[in-house]
């Protein structure tokens, strides 16, 4: 009985493993498929022709013509592209033949596509209630109970739907307050109840909170056993605003980390592609918007690694038709073949070298 209870533990671990793989791969190929949406939307308002659009790389398993587009469905889990005709096809235009302008357009569409993924999922956070994420670098409204297990320390003392107003006397207004100055100033003195006061159907009420003792770092929501909805549920106009707010937050920092990177150069900050895949398995186990959050914060990075002055990025090509569009005539194509070749050998390293680093970190954190 019991090796047939712990087997079957076994397996659901298994499985919510394994489907949170399968839900953080479509989450990251989601991502690059809006992207090259993007280049899509715009080749399409200037008339220049896409032969292809493709959900995944390699083999294509399924293939629908839409227009003068062939949709298909690869088998490559990750990743996806759109084949954008250089010369004039079929009474198409070619991107060779557009102005300089609308080449600007159609490679600046993919980078602000990952920019509107943000923008859209963080402002959808906003209005269905934004959950506890070690990704949030502010709180905007006071934090509300969602669920209480019975395991909890503070089953008896708290509900769902209480709203937490104050804590030790101290009112909440941010996430940096609640943890660094009320409840780890309490740990450091080995004080493990403390007052709140919450707000239930529609009175105030006095509580006293349970702290879990561990010395390391902790959410609000591990520290008191519970599940939190950090910001409520905001209007419409609200929630656009602070997705706004926070897109920008994030734009702003990963500019600033690169330039930090540049500075010290060390790759210490830089997560390889199994690292990041390993990392939304892991965030995806904490529900579905935590693995939005993730998605954004990645969406965003994507966009700018795409400003790379490499040909296989949007930067890259930007860099060509513009020295194409200065000295007034196309770079030979042997020459771009030369260049993206040289790009693609330098990215692909890169890619081994960062995945020889992943595999050693994952063996050190997980075996050894």
């Amino acid at each position: 009985m019991t090796f047939h209870f712990l087997s079957t533990l076994k397996i659901l671990n298994i499985l919510s493993i394994s489907s949170s793989i399968i839900l953080s791969l479509i989450g990251i190929t989601s991502i690059i498929v809006f992207h090259e949406f993007g280049h899509f939307i715009f080749c399409k308002l200037f008339g220049v022709y896409t032969p292809t659009f493709s959900i995944g790389i390699g083999k294509k398993l399924l293939t629908k013509k839409i227009g003068d587009t062939d949709f298909c469905l690869s088998a490559g889990p990750l990743g996806g592209y759109v084949e954008i005709a250089t010369e004039a096809t079929a009474g198409k235009k070619g991107f060779n033949s557009i102005n300089y302008l609308q080449k600007c357009l159609i490679m600046l569409g993919g980078i602000a596509f990952n920019m509107f993924f943000a923008y859209i999922a963080f402002s959808l956070l906003f209005y269905i209630g934004m959950p506890d994420s070690a990704f949030m670098p502010y709180e905007n409204t006071t934090p509300f109970v969602t669920t209480v297990n019975k395991e909890s320390i503070n089953y008896n003392e708290l509900q769902s739907n209480d709203t937490i107003i104050s804590i030790d006397n101290i009112k909440i207004e941010n996430r940096s307050e609640i943890i660094k100055d009320i409840l780890n100033k309490n740990i450091a003195v080995n004080k493990y109840s403390i007052p709140a006061l919450v707000i239930r159907n529609n009175k105030e009420e006095t509580v006293i909170l349970k702290l879990n003792m561990d010395i390391k770092p902790m959410l609000i929501e591990d520290r008191l056993e519970l599940f939190l909805a950090r910001k409520a549920p905001l209007s419409i106009a609200q929630s656009i605003s602070h997705g706004i707010m926070l897109t920008h937050f994030y734009i702003k920092a990963i500019f600033n980390s690169l330039k930090n990177l540049a500075s010290t150069k060390s790759s210490q900050g830089l997560a390889g592609p199994i690292m990041t895949l390993a990392a939304s398995t892991k965030i995806a186990q904490k529900g579905l918007k935590a693995l939005l959050i993730f998605l954004s914060i990645i969406s965003i990075n994507l966009g700018i690694m795409n400003l790379l002055p490499l040909p296989i990025f949007d930067g890259g090509q930007f860099v060509i038709f513009t020295t194409e569009t200065i000295m007034r005539r196309e770079i030979s194509d042997r020459v771009k073949e030369m260049i993206g070749t040289s790009s693609w050998f330098l990215v692909l390293g890169f890619m081994v070298i960062f995945s020889i680093k992943d595999i050693y970190l994952l063996i050190h954190q997980y075996i050894l």
